[in-house]
């Protein structure tokens, strides 16, 4: 049994008291003290005519910073990637990384998105960005005429379309029906939005470590009854809640600090348009009484709930520029800034008054003696009127213009020391972690370093917006996306996209940087093709690693070169040239050789066989010549006449 709405606002209520950003609390009041130090606002203390300037140290501090990391995460166009998982993923994992960067940086303003929440970090200690997926119903009007009776039963079985009027027309000459008419079509479109969400607005139960695991987060924002209505909040509940909305208490601190002109007024702005304080609450809260805590979202307007819904995340991320151990919000450059602003002010000040008084000098008059409207002047060459030659006399005074000065000096060593900012701007090349060891050891001070991890801070931040935003469009995705990319239109489907975890933030990524890559690129090249003259195509170095490389290093300043100037290979293919079929004439050409080769080798058979008969008639010959010899012999031996032959 789920809990009434009554013990649903016990609870919020009583976290409401304790929430770390509460309106009344010092948390609210130190960041609008930041504002006005931002602003150069006067500190209270000053005296009439006495000098009244305000140092710009926390602007400066503020500034400077901004600038460094804002161009980081701006200037390039791939500051935040997702990485393939695989061979196979490349070009699905730069699929994502460009329709994302897509829905960031086009359709949400992300230029803004980032200014602000890292302006809110470095000036106000936290910054919040909330993604959701927004949803609602277009409705558009249409007048048709002339459609037949088939089409019309199609349009009046459309859930999307309601059929506001309508005629019947009867063809005599055919009998056939048709239709003329005004109809509205209604059609649900969402898609994935990203806001920055004021400090003032936001808050968190003071023990959360993680906005994941918090146990309660509030978002609180002014909207009309229009409003609401489009939320699909009943107009009983609105109209109940009407009267239980403090309008005047959300003038927090904050939003009366950051009005420097004064020409808002939110009591004028209300009487024109009445607003409602509505509160987006999520809370872990066992809702069903079944002794497991459910993560609810929770609407309010005052103390009237409007809905109350079980949620699957907080869809909130902060990041905080300072961390503190132990604590979701920690510090901020602004912190460190503030006081040494205070002292370089009063330095000013007193420097001011003494080089004022040395010019015009403080003179000691005789009482009576003297004309104190002419002594009062400060007009060059004026005369003093006295009635005595020594009733005016100007005492000499102390300079300590020098001793200020080194003071002054003092103050921004501290602030440089403290804050690690100076007017000298960083380089977002030097800020890159891959740059040379030895270009960061030559540049990099205390000031880069602390520059450097506020960049880390803040780019994590920006992964996990990216994270969210991927898998919103993973979770909400219905069809086909086609979004333009440079100067092409691309078409991409997230339904078939895979759940990832891996999301690189890349900072620093300046021209030095990306000329820097190129060059390990091209090393990288080199030691490739020396594997693939001594054999190792294919094994140590496959053609799908060289086609990546050349697109890796065209995308370095052609963003919409994937697949443009190379195409990737097939994966079974290996480098090795693989057997072609010879076309008919070259078979036929092969065929000729083939036979001209078989008749060689009879010829070369046949001159083989003459031989050797010739070698036997000549070897039959040798014996009988032998034999006759023989003969001879043995006739000379016997000396009787022996008859050779016939």
């Amino acid at each position: 049994m789920a809990v009434s709405n009554k013990e649903l606002n016990t609870v919020i209520n009583s976290y409401e008291d304790n929430v770390s950003d509460h309106m009344d609390s010092d948390a609210a009041q130190t960041r609008a003290d930041l504002i006005d130090f931002y602003l150069g606002e006067p500190y209270g203390n000053e005296r009439d005519g006495y000098s009244k300037i305000v140092t710009r140290e926390v602007y400066q501090t503020v500034e400077n910073i901004k600038a460094d990391v804002a161009e980081l995460f701006i200037a390039d166009d791939e500051t935040v990637r997702f990485e393939p998982e695989g061979p196979e993923d490349v070009l699905g994992a730069q699929q994502a990384t460009d329709y994302i960067r897509y829905v960031f940086y086009r359709q949400n303003d992300g230029f803004s998105v980032i200014l602000d929440s890292l302006m809110d970090g470095l000036l106000q200690r936290q910054g919040v960005i909330k993604r959701w997926r927004h949803m609602e119903d277009t409705k558009t009007n249409h007048t048709f005429e002339n459609v037949s009776q088939d089409a019309f039963a199609v349009l009046m079985a459309d859930p999307e379309v309601e059929m506001v009027e309508f005629e019947e027309i009867l063809e005599e000459d055919t009998g056939f029906l048709y239709y003329n008419g005004k109809l509205i079509r209604t059609k649900e479109y969402s898609e994935t939005k990203v806001e920055v969400i004021a400090p003032e607005n936001f808050a968190i139960d003071q023990n959360a470590v993680k906005i994941k695991d918090a146990r309660y987060v509030r978002q609180r924002d002014l909207v009309t009854k229009s409003d609401l209505l489009d939320m699909g909040f009943a107009l009983k509940d609105i109209e109940k809640a009407s009267t239980s909305s403090g309008y005047d208490e959300y003038d927090s601190p904050e939003r009366v600090a950051r009005n420097f002109d004064g020409d808002y007024d939110q009591d004028d702005d209300n009487a024109v348009t009445p607003r409602y304080d509505l509160h987006e609450i999520y809370m872990r809260y066992d809702r069903n009484q079944d002794d497991h805590d459910e993560l609810v979202k929770v609407c309010r307007v005052g103390n009237v709930i409007m809905n109350v819904e079980e949620v699957d995340e907080i869809p909130f991320e902060i990041w905080t520029p300072i961390r503190m151990p132990h604590k979701l919000t920690g510090l901020c450059p602004a912190d460190a800034a503030a006081p040494l602003q205070k002292v370089k002010s009063q330095l000013w000040r007193n420097q001011l008054d003494n080089q004022y008084n040395l010019n015009n000098g403080r003179p000691v008059v005789v009482e009576g003696q003297v004309d104190l409207d002419s002594v009062m002047s400060s007009k060059p060459g004026a005369p003093y009127i006295v009635k005595h030659p020594n009733a005016i006399s100007f005492p000499q005074q102390p300079a300590f213009g020098q001793h200020t000065y080194n003071m002054m000096g003092i103050a921004d060593q501290m602030l440089e020391q403290n804050v690690g900012s100076t007017d000298n701007s960083i380089s977002p090349d030097i800020l890159h972690g891959n740059t040379a060891a030895g270009a960061v050891s030559q540049v990099l001070s205390k000031r880069q370093a602390r520059v450097r991890l506020i960049a880390r801070e803040f780019g994590e931040f920006l992964r996990k917006v990216f994270m969210g935003i991927y898998e919103l469009e993973i979770a909400f995705a219905d069809d086909r996306k086609i979004f333009r990319l440079d100067n092409r239109f691309v078409e991409v489907d997230p339904r078939d996209w895979k759940a990832r975890n891996d999301v690189t933030v890349l900072v620093g990524l300046g021209n030095g940087s990306k000329t820097e890559q190129l060059f390990h690129m091209q090393q990288t090249m080199a030691a490739q093709q020396a594997m693939i003259s001594s054999g190792g195509m294919g094994i140590t170095v496959t053609p799908q690693q060289i086609v990546q490389l050349q697109e890796d290093m065209v995308r370095l300043y052609d963003k919409s070169a994937n697949g443009r100037y190379f195409t990737q290979p097939p994966m079974e293919f290996t480098g090795q040239p693989q057997p072609q079929e010879p076309s008919v004439q070259e078979q036929a050409v092969i065929a000729q050789i083939q036979l001209e080769r078989e008749k060689l080798e009879i010829e070369k058979a046949e001159l083989a066989i003459k031989e050797q008969e010739f070698l036997l008639k000549v070897k039959e010959h040798e014996d009988e010549n032998e034999f006759k010899i023989a003969e001879l012999n043995l006739e000379a031996r016997s000396e009787r006449p022996v008859k050779i032959g016939n």
